[in-house]
């Protein structure tokens, strides 16, 4: 605890005032976890207001695939940072907005085919947590566990579900006032109540659904109704025990004006003491009157102006600087980088649309012709948008995708199995549904081939099968772009041991490969 008070009175002591100025920071959101086909590689989901975010790995040697996801429903922009584990499992990244010297920074374990999300925010007062726990920290009640937090931040909350039933206490240090000292006990049988919850939901649903397979054909219909309703609320018993755990051990941290930090205990059991430093970050706010801000502030805004050359040119200036900050390079040459790739699709956007224009002034321009150019115009303008969103750019790809309406929208799948680290056959007899209902979905809608039956008897009206796999595994098919489905799943055959895969067709366009005509997806169907 000494040890812990004399870190926390040196960093009060060197910390600057906070100021009324936002800075940029990170909070975990376990809430937006998910699976995605991620080649076997791991992500982290990066979710912002803003869409003007340099993000940067620094710990790779191989550049780490940054993909803009766009805005969601909710108003937040995805970025998705794909990592390779040959190269490192945990990814230190560097986020800062376009133009700010200012950036916060995560180290994040990586897991295949998984994004682990974090939501970047601008908050007045920062903060980050240090864990102080030694080896001889214990507590020595066998039934409860302790988080411990010491920190010179005022008003400092810890937040914890009603349901963990844990025991929050808060005192002024003895040796010094300005120092306070959070304690947390948890009762372990909150914990292990709730894994059992799902345990227990998971035996029961395995139990009925042994027994509507093993008698299939002598059940009646209305047992059969019984019993798939039943499996169905297992299912979602489940989901909801897992999603109450996954709750239960997140712990947060704030106060007012700050970020939120997250404390995972999902791994925590008796007689455990966690010791943890709650800290001001520090703000080296001398960075404002350097020759590189200066720079990087006057490329943000030459960005945002869509002059890509000049930001380019206010960035390089910035990494030349005398005073450029050492680990702010990073992020300077991937700011460099964004206005290359603007400048080179910009350019391919204007060659394609002088293009169209010269064969509408010809007058013998076929509609294909046109078509083609439009196509590879939206791409580029698109490619554009991605990383500067822009009404400019938004019109022009509406007056473009207006050439093409009338043109369907083909697709070719190649199917192939999937073994966690390389591909492996290809999968005949696949077949490719359109969904086209209006409640949203996913692969976990259809746990069996069975139950897909049972909900294609119900809900036929909503799927239209629109072809099936060859023996190298390909499928094309057509859709019409003025009636797209909401998601596209993909049936093996049913004596296969290869799970349904569904996918929204925004996620699939996204990506998706090819032109705007024509899309190619290589689909990693996993075995069960």
């Amino acid at each position: 605890m000494k040890q812990i008070i004399c870190f926390l009175l040196m960093i009060w002591a060197v910390s600057p005032l906070w100021a009324q100025s936002e800075y940029i920071s990170k909070s975990r959101r376990m809430e937006d976890d998910r699976f995605e086909d991620l080649d076997g590689n791991g992500g982290v989901l990066l979710l912002s207001k803003r869409n003007d975010l340099i993000i940067s790995v620094t710990n790779s040697k191989k550049k780490a695939s940054i993909r803009p996801n766009g805005e969601r429903p909710d108003g937040y922009y995805e970025f998705w940072v794909i990592i390779d584990p040959k190269e490192t499992r945990t990814p230190k990244i560097e986020i800062s907005r376009r133009g700010s010297v200012y950036k916060t920074e995560l180290i994040q374990a990586i897991t295949a085919d998984y994004l682990i999300a974090y939501c970047i925010e601008e908050v007045q007062n920062p903060i980050r947590e240090e864990d102080q726990t030694r080896a001889n920290d214990v507590h020595l009640n066998a039934t409860e566990a302790k988080l411990e937090f010491t920190t010179t931040i005022k008003n400092l909350q810890v937040e914890c579900l009603p349901d963990l039933e844990a025991k929050i206490s808060s005192k002024v240090s003895p040796s010094d006032p300005n120092i306070n000292i959070v304690t947390v006990i948890i009762p372990i049988a909150s914990l292990t109540n709730a894994k059992k919850a799902i345990e227990d939901a998971e035996k029961e649903r395995i139990e009925v659904t042994r027994k509507i397979d093993n008698n299939l054909n002598n059940l009646t219909n209305e047992e059969r109704t019984r019993l798939d309703k039943l499996e169905t609320e297992l299912e979602n018993k489940k989901n909801i025990a897992e999603d109450l755990f996954k709750q239960l051990t997140n712990i947060a941290i704030y106060a007012e004006g700050t970020n939120r930090l997250s404390i995972d205990i999902s791994d925590i059991g008796p007689r455990i003491k966690r010791c943890y430093a709650v800290l001001p970050l520090i703000i080296e706010k001398s960075v404002f009157v350097t020759q590189c801000s200066a720079f990087m502030n006057e490329g943000g805004k030459l960005f945002g102006m869509r002059k890509y050359k000049e930001a380019r040119t206010a960035y390089e200036n910035a990494l030349k600087s005398r005073d450029v900050i050492v680990n702010m390079r990073p992020a300077i040459r991937e700011s460099i980088a964004q206005c290359d790739t603007c400048i080179q699709y910009e350019s391919l956007a204007a060659r394609a649309i002088k293009k169209i224009a010269e064969l509408k002034k010809s007058g013998n321009a076929t509609q294909d012709e046109v078509a083609r150019y439009a196509s590879a115009a939206v791409e580029f303008m698109q490619m554009v948008n991605t990383y500067n969103p822009d009404e400019f750019y938004t019109t022009r790809i509406e007056k473009m995708e207006r050439l093409l309406t009338d043109m369907p929208l083909k697709i070719k799948f190649t199917t192939v199995e999937w073994k966690t680290l390389h591909e492996g056959n290809f999968i005949p007899n696949v077949e490719v549904w359109a969904y086209h209902g209006t409640t949203p979905i996913s692969s976990n809608t259809f746990s069996s081939d069975r139950k897909f039956r049972n909900i294609l008897s119900k809900e036929g009206f909503n799927y239209k099968q629109m072809g099936i796999s060859d023996t190298k595994g390909i499928v094309e098919i057509e859709l019409d772009r003025t009636n797209l489905p909401m998601g596209i799943l993909f049936r093996p055959d049913k004596d296969s041991n290869i799970k349904i895969k569904y996918m929204s067709t925004a996620e699939l366009l996204r990506q998706a490969h090819g032109t705007y005509m024509e899309k190619q997806f290589r689909l990693k169907m996993y075995t069960k």
